[in-house]
Protein backbone atom coordinates (compact mmCIF):
# COMPACT_ATOMS: atom_id res chain seq x y z
CA UNK A 1 0.00 0.00 0.00
CA UNK A 2 1.03 3.57 -1.06
CA UNK A 3 2.53 6.01 1.94
CA UNK A 4 0.20 8.74 2.90
CA UNK A 5 1.02 11.31 0.90
CA UNK A 6 0.29 15.12 1.16
CA UNK A 7 -1.50 17.67 -1.11
CA UNK A 8 0.87 19.78 -1.80
CA UNK A 9 3.14 16.73 -3.31
CA UNK A 10 0.42 15.65 -5.22
CA UNK A 11 1.60 14.87 -8.99
CA UNK A 12 0.14 14.12 -12.03
CA UNK A 13 2.40 11.36 -13.48
CA UNK A 14 0.89 8.58 -11.21
CA UNK A 15 -2.47 7.52 -10.05
CA UNK A 16 -1.28 5.44 -7.36
CA UNK A 17 -2.06 8.64 -4.32
CA UNK A 18 -2.81 7.68 -0.88
CA UNK A 19 -4.02 10.70 0.84
CA UNK A 20 -5.82 11.74 4.26
CA UNK A 21 -8.27 14.28 4.05
CA UNK A 22 -11.24 16.50 5.52
CA UNK A 23 -14.62 17.03 3.18
CA UNK A 24 -14.80 20.87 3.89
CA UNK A 25 -17.68 21.80 0.98
CA UNK A 26 -19.10 19.16 -1.03
CA UNK A 27 -22.16 20.58 -4.15
CA UNK A 28 -23.47 18.26 -6.51
CA UNK A 29 -23.60 20.79 -9.70
CA UNK A 30 -25.39 19.67 -12.51
CA UNK A 31 -24.44 21.20 -16.82
CA UNK A 32 -25.89 19.95 -20.09
CA UNK A 33 -22.44 19.15 -20.71
CA UNK A 34 -21.42 17.32 -18.08
CA UNK A 35 -24.51 15.68 -16.00
CA UNK A 36 -24.70 15.59 -12.71
CA UNK A 37 -21.30 15.30 -10.85
CA UNK A 38 -19.97 16.09 -7.25
CA UNK A 39 -17.95 18.64 -6.41
CA UNK A 40 -15.56 19.07 -3.03
CA UNK A 41 -12.56 20.98 -1.63
CA UNK A 42 -10.46 18.64 0.42
CA UNK A 43 -8.17 19.98 2.79
CA UNK A 44 -5.26 18.10 4.64
CA UNK A 45 -3.43 17.80 8.17
CA UNK A 46 -1.39 20.75 6.59
CA UNK A 47 -4.10 22.82 5.91
CA UNK A 48 -3.69 22.70 2.14
CA UNK A 49 -6.74 22.99 -0.22
CA UNK A 50 -7.64 20.75 -3.49
CA UNK A 51 -10.56 20.66 -5.58
CA UNK A 52 -12.01 16.69 -6.36
CA UNK A 53 -14.77 16.04 -9.06
CA UNK A 54 -16.41 12.93 -9.02
CA UNK A 55 -17.97 12.29 -12.98
CA UNK A 56 -21.55 11.40 -13.94
CA UNK A 57 -20.35 7.93 -14.66
CA UNK A 58 -18.91 7.37 -10.81
CA UNK A 59 -21.78 9.68 -8.84
CA UNK A 60 -23.76 6.48 -8.02
CA UNK A 61 -20.36 4.40 -6.97
CA UNK A 62 -18.98 7.17 -4.46
CA UNK A 63 -22.23 9.35 -3.18
CA UNK A 64 -23.04 7.24 -0.32
CA UNK A 65 -19.56 7.64 0.80
CA UNK A 66 -18.87 11.47 1.08
CA UNK A 67 -19.92 13.52 3.23
CA UNK A 68 -19.31 17.39 3.78
CA UNK A 69 -16.97 17.64 7.12
CA UNK A 70 -15.86 14.07 7.44
CA UNK A 71 -12.41 13.18 7.23
CA UNK A 72 -11.34 9.48 4.57
CA UNK A 73 -8.70 8.06 2.95
CA UNK A 74 -8.56 7.94 -0.28
CA UNK A 75 -6.41 6.15 -2.90
CA UNK A 76 -5.78 5.66 -6.13
CA UNK A 77 -6.78 9.19 -7.59
CA UNK A 78 -6.38 10.58 -11.31
CA UNK A 79 -4.59 14.57 -11.01
CA UNK A 80 -5.21 16.91 -14.01
CA UNK A 81 -4.03 20.88 -14.26
CA UNK A 82 -6.46 23.18 -12.37
CA UNK A 83 -7.21 26.14 -14.82
CA UNK A 84 -9.79 28.79 -15.51
CA UNK A 85 -11.48 31.68 -13.49
CA UNK A 86 -12.85 31.12 -10.36
CA UNK A 87 -11.38 28.13 -9.26
CA UNK A 88 -11.84 26.97 -5.54
CA UNK A 89 -8.43 26.42 -4.42
CA UNK A 90 -5.15 27.94 -5.85
CA UNK A 91 -3.54 24.56 -6.08
CA UNK A 92 -1.90 23.70 -9.00
CA UNK A 93 -4.02 20.59 -9.53
CA UNK A 94 -7.32 19.16 -9.15
CA UNK A 95 -8.49 15.33 -8.23
CA UNK A 96 -10.54 13.35 -10.51
CA UNK A 97 -11.88 10.23 -9.27
CA UNK A 98 -11.54 6.89 -10.85
CA UNK A 99 -13.61 3.89 -10.72
CA UNK A 100 -10.54 2.04 -9.39
CA UNK A 101 -10.71 5.12 -6.27
CA UNK A 102 -11.21 3.73 -2.42
CA UNK A 103 -13.04 5.76 -0.01
CA UNK A 104 -11.89 4.94 3.62
CA UNK A 105 -12.81 5.61 6.63
CA UNK A 106 -10.00 6.65 9.16
CA UNK A 107 -9.12 9.10 12.16
CA UNK A 108 -10.89 12.18 12.13
CA UNK A 109 -8.63 15.59 11.16
CA UNK A 110 -8.71 18.31 13.88
CA UNK A 111 -12.21 20.00 14.24
CA UNK A 112 -9.75 23.21 13.77
CA UNK A 113 -8.90 22.70 10.61
CA UNK A 114 -11.80 23.89 8.85
CA UNK A 115 -9.86 26.00 5.36
CA UNK A 116 -11.25 29.51 6.17
CA UNK A 117 -9.46 32.20 5.34
CA UNK A 118 -11.08 35.23 5.80
CA UNK A 119 -9.74 38.25 3.28
CA UNK A 120 -9.79 41.45 3.61
CA UNK A 121 -12.70 43.90 2.54
CA UNK A 122 -11.02 46.63 1.24
CA UNK A 123 -9.22 43.54 -1.32
CA UNK A 124 -12.66 42.34 -2.30
CA UNK A 125 -13.53 45.98 -3.27
CA UNK A 126 -10.59 47.17 -5.00
CA UNK A 127 -10.29 44.47 -6.98
CA UNK A 128 -6.58 43.36 -5.63
CA UNK A 129 -8.00 39.82 -5.11
CA UNK A 130 -6.63 37.61 -7.59
CA UNK A 131 -10.02 36.94 -10.10
CA UNK A 132 -9.17 33.28 -11.01
CA UNK A 133 -9.87 32.56 -7.60
CA UNK A 134 -13.32 32.04 -5.74
CA UNK A 135 -13.24 34.88 -2.54
CA UNK A 136 -12.68 32.41 0.70
CA UNK A 137 -10.83 30.59 -0.97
Amino acid sequence: MAALTQLADLKPFKSMWKIRVKIIRLWKQFTASGGLTIEMVLIDGNGDKIHATVKKELVNQFDIFLAEGKTKMMINLSLNHSCGSYRTTNHLYKISFLATTRVKICEDLPRAINGFQPVNYREILDGTLNSDHLVGK
